[in-house]
């Protein structure tokens, strides 16, 4: 950008900037600026309610609701190790929304074993893949364990979108708060609880592909682990659905 103030002609630099304002450069610079300050100048330490329903997972809640498909970022302290998760809420009118902190290290294990009263996290919230859902008019929501953090907003916010939700007793794992947000926001014609460790591993692709053809979906919207992730695209794709 600098460069772009040098007078190639008259081999001089121009120290008044009147060239650097003419470039698209500098604007780029001052908008990436802006960009990364943002979340920063509106990060903020917040009360949150901690519920441990198993040794495996930590359901945090904060106070106000929000649209679905968001992330938000949270951090014992005010600078250092922040940690991304999804938002779960049933819309922007409702009193609180909630996170899905899986033990996974360090941080989510102290959200466990020492449960904060305050933490800090950024009002900013950032857009995910379930952001996208918006755009089509009906789809799957398929999440394993600790991905319905990132999944269940999208089907209590939308009566168009599926949920099968894989995971290992899961009302016994993650507790009765999520598992009133579905009985009372999803319909059993809505949704698949898929409990693994009563009816073993499922077949997920003929789940899926059985699903996909009877909901008249667009769409099938993952969130698993990295082998999960990539079994479940991988099949999709072989079978022809449209899958993210």
């Amino acid at each position: 950008m600098l460069g772009n103030g040098y007078d190639e002609e008259n081999g001089v630099w121009d120290w008044q900037g009147r060239q650097i304002v003419k470039t698209q450069d500098v604007y780029f610079v001052i908008c990436m600026t802006i960009l990364i300050a943002l979340p920063w100048i509106f990060t903020r330490k917040v009360k949150v309610d901690v519920e441990i329903p198993s040794s495996k997972v930590a359901i945090l809640r904060f106070e106000r609701g929000m649209q679905q498909g968001l992330l938000g970022r949270i951090s014992r302290t005010s600078i250092l190790e922040y940690h991304a998760f999804g938002t779960i809420s049933e819309g922007k009118h409702a009193k609180y929304h909630y996170m899905v902190c899986g033990v996974q290290g360090d941080f989510t294990r102290g959200l466990v074993e020492n449960p904060p009263t305050h933490i800090w996290t950024r009002e900013i919230k950032f857009a995910g893949v379930s952001n996208t859902s918006t755009l089509y008019r009906r789809g799957i929501r398929i999440a394993t364990g600790t991905g319905i953090g990132a999944a269940l907003s999208t089907c209590l916010q939308s009566k168009d979108w599926f949920l099968i939700w894989i995971g290992s007793d899961q009302e016994k794992t993650f507790g009765k708060t999520i598992a009133g947000l579905i009985e009372s926001g999803i319909e059993p014609e809505r949704r698949i609880l898929w409990d693994s460790k009563k009816l073993k591993r499922p077949n997920t692709m003929k789940l899926l592909k059985e699903t996909y053809d009877s909901w008249g979906a667009e769409v099938v919207l993952i969130t698993s682990n990295y082998g999960g992730n990539k079994e479940m695209m991988e099949g999709c794709k072989m079978l022809g659905i449209p899958a993210f």
